[in-house]
């Protein structure tokens, strides 16, 4: 009798158990199942790798910008001069060769940073533009005269164009000194329009005087190059026949002698024939100044509303 009741009750007390083991499992499986969903919320999504532009950029842009040079070299400096990738390539328009070489070689300097592909490039072109110019014969020494002018030309735009480097107003001192030499006629208008107007694009409440000088800056360049192409046209066009092969430093002579002579007694009547002939170029200028102004601020507040959103989704 009392080991069946023993029995009995060790039956009853494993009937317990098992049903209290079963109803524990239950609610395990049952937290765990309801658990995992917020788990799941709560884990951190994978990151989505962004494409950096900037990278990307500084890849494609040195070969971009070098292209761009060739693209630009001729007409920039010597369209309207003679045929395509011709040079004028004599005695009576050295001052033309000298100017154009110069100025096609400033627009590969100012595009192309790194120091060996910008020699090279201008170097280049200028040797295809050589080679692709019928030279008329002329006196011994004249076209070794004349090559040396298209090289000191070289030179002296690369040194030039790597003071393009810079801001806006650097860039826009770039171009109206493009504007004022260059013998290529069809640019002169459109470039001295932007150069004026480029100012203004970092323009702000607190930069007026900044932009005014910068303005003034511009323009000054551009008149002094104006001068000094108009003086080396005139200095050039009192030599001698025969005088550039003979004796190349007697001619470096008589050029400067006439561009001193020229300017000092003309100076004031060539800046404002300028003036008053790109009066109108100016005042687009005006219009393009304000295009700038308009278009820098709301850039600046879209930009600073795309800032105000990121941070306010990362908090």
């Amino acid at each position: 009798m009392g080991d069946a009741k023993t029995h009995a009750d060790v039956t009853a007390d494993a009937d317990t158990t098992a049903t209290g083991t079963s109803t524990a499992t239950t609610a395990s499986t049952a937290t765990s199942e309801t658990a995992t969903p917020a788990a799941v919320s709560e884990a951190p999504a994978t990151p989505v790798v962004a494409r950096d532009w900037n990278a990307l950029a500084g890849k494609v842009w040195p070969i971009a910008a070098m292209a761009l040079a060739v693209v630009l070299w001729w007409p920039a400096a010597f369209s309207g001069t003679g045929d395509w990738m011709t040079l004028p390539v004599s005695a009576k328009t050295g001052s033309f060769l000298f100017l154009g070489t110069l100025v096609g070689a400033a627009v590969v300097s100012a595009l192309v940073k790194s120091p060996w592909p910008r020699f090279g490039s201008a170097f280049g072109l200028t040797a295809i533009g050589w080679v692709m110019t019928d030279v008329a014969p002329g006196l011994p020494g004249e076209r070794t005269a004349l090559a040396a002018l298209a090289g000191l030309g070289m030179l002296l735009g690369l040194w030039v164009g790597a003071r393009a480097h810079g801001g806006p107003v650097a860039i826009a001192s770039f171009l109206a000194l493009v504007a004022g030499l260059s013998p290529a006629t069809w640019g002169r208008g459109p470039l001295l329009t932007v150069a004026v107007a480029l100012p203004f694009w970092v323009a702000s409440k607190d930069r007026l005087a900044p932009t005014i000088l910068a303005v003034v800056r511009v323009v000054l360049t551009w008149l002094f190059a104006v001068l000094i192409a108009v003086g080396l046209h005139a200095g050039w066009s009192k030599l001698r026949p025969g005088v550039l092969g003979d004796d190349p430093l007697e001619a470096a002579k008589v050029v400067g002698r006439e561009f001193v002579t020229y300017l000092r007694s003309q100076w004031s009547e060539i800046v404002e024939a300028s003036a008053r002939a790109y009066t109108d170029w100016i005042w687009l200028a005006v219009v393009l100044a304000i295009v700038f102004v308009v278009a820098a601020e709301v850039l600046k507040r879209q930009c600073a509303k795309t800032s105000t959103t990121t941070s306010t989704k990362a908090k």
